[in-house]
Parts: structure tokens; sequence; C-alpha cells
């Protein structure tokens, strides 16, 4: 069944599982002990092949030092993207200026964090940025199931239901689709029964989510 709204609950502690990043030991362990200590998973890699090749479950959020030697922060970040899309990213920096703040946010980054960190923002920010990640997540279930429930329509249906979605009145839909009044609303009820709605705002709710615009 199909959930129509996305409401979900904040990630408990438990729940998380971080990947931090940074060519720096001391900074490393105090970020893994530091987040480990409040019941956060956390596990800390050095160089970026081994962050990686880890296959380990997807992490909620990931921790990248800007400077890594001769890895750019950003330009792994920009990988992280890729491999986990929902995953939040928070860049970690010594020289967190306005202009990176900025670059990071264009990139779609969660968040910055200057060095040192105390171990409240730190806290805060991973918890933060795990509960985005769960909201992404559940977004994309959503998504899912919308285009799962709209794979059952035919051609007709889902034109139909387009026309629904934006708002044309049945006699209008037969006359633009040169179909009989009793034509469209057999197309209605049909395409109601497959996506397992009474309503055309209903069913309009489940092309919304699907972020679809043409037929599947």
């Amino acid at each position: 069944m199909l959930s129509h709204a996305v409401h979900p609950v904040k990630m408990q502690p438990s729940e998380m599982a971080v990947r931090a990043l940074d060519d720096d030991e001391q900074v490393l362990n105090y970020l893994t002990v530091t987040l480990q200590s409040h019941g956060i998973a956390c596990r800390g890699y050095l160089d970026v092949n081994s962050f990686f090749s880890d296959e380990q479950a997807v992490p909620s959020c990931v921790l990248v030092d800007w400077r890594l030697g001769a890895d750019d922060g950003m330009a792994v970040a920009e990988r992280c993207q890729k491999v986990w899309p929902n995953t939040a990213i928070v860049l970690i920096s010594g020289h967190a200026t306005v202009a990176l703040a900025v670059s990071a946010m264009r990139q779609g980054l969660d968040g910055v964090l200057q060095k040192p960190i105390s171990p409240r923002d730190l806290v805060k920010e991973v918890c933060d940025a795990c509960d985005r990640s769960k909201a992404r997540n559940a977004e994309h279930q959503s998504q899912v199931d919308a285009r799962a429930l709209l794979e059952k329509l035919g051609s007709r249906e889902f034109e139909i239901l387009k026309l629904l979605a934006a708002g044309v009145p049945n006699k209008n839909i037969a006359s633009q689709l040169s179909l009989a009044m009793r034509t469209v609303e057999k197309y209605r009820r049909s395409l109601f029964d497959a996506l397992g709605v009474d309503s055309a705002a209903e069913a309009t709710r489940i092309l919304v989510l699907a972020k679809l615009d043409h037929a599947p």
C-alpha cells in the first residue's frame, strides 16, 4: 500500500551509520570516539580507497575532510553523491570560509563543520544530517511505490489520469479524447481501482509522488 505522505520519524542514534574520512589520525579518532560515545555507529577511514571499498551498509551520513592530501574533499563528496544518492554529506575543514560554505551548498552538501569541532556541534550536525538522509530515503521509497502503481495503468488510463490531475472535467476529457462520457467514466473507475484510490485528488497525489510526466 502506498503511503500518500512522507512523515519520517527522527532517526535514533542506534539506527545511524556514519563514515568519517580524514587523513589526520588524531582528528579521525576524535570523530569516531565522540560519535560512538553517543551511541552512533561510526567507522573511520584514513584514505579514500578504503572509504569507498568498505562494503558495510550504506551510510546515513558521511563526514569528509576538505583537504585530504592528494585528494580534493569536494571531489570525494561529489563521488559520495553518486555512490550513495540519499546519504547526507558533511564537509569538515580547518578553514571553513564563507566561500567554501557557499560552494558546498551549491554542490548540494548538507553542512560544513569547522575544526576544532565541539562534541555538541558534531553530534547535532550528524543527527540532523541523518534525519535528512532518512527523509530522502522515505521520499525515494514513496516515488518507487508510486511508479509501481502507475505501471499498472494502460496508456489511455494514464492519459486520463494526467487530464484529471490538471483539473479537466470528465465532459472535457471526453471531448478532447473523442470518447463517450460513459467510456471516460469507465476508464476513470478502472484507473482508480488500479491505484487503490477513491478520488481524483488521491490519484493525482500518486502522480505527483512518482515525479513522472510520461506514460509508464
